[in-house]
C-alpha cells in the first residue's frame, strides 16, 4: 500500500523546490555564447535542453548587467 502525499506538506515542497536544476555560471556564459555567436535560441534550446523562457530570461540578465557595467 502505498502512501498518499499531500503537495500542502512544507517539508517535501520545500525539498523539491530546492532540487530544481541549477546552472552555473559557466555553463551559462557558454550558452549565450552560442547565441551571440549566430545560433538561434530555439536552437541552442534544442542542443541544451535549456526551456525558451530561461534561455530569454538569461540573455535579459545579461543585457541588465551589461548596462550596469
Amino acid at each position: 500500500m502505498s502512501k498518499r502525499v499531500s503537495v500542502d506538506e512544507p517539508d517535501r515542497l520545500s525539498r523539491f523546490m530546492n532540487n530544481r536544476h541549477s546552472y552555473s555560471d559557466d555553463f551559462k556564459c557558454l550558452t549565450l555564447k552560442l547565441i551571440n555567436s549566430g545560433k538561434s535560441v530555439e536552437e541552442v534550446s534544442a542542443f541544451t535542453g535549456i526551456s525558451l523562457p530561461t534561455l530569454y530570461e538569461w540573455i535579459e540578465d545579461w543585457n541588465k548587467k551589461k548596462k550596469m557595467a
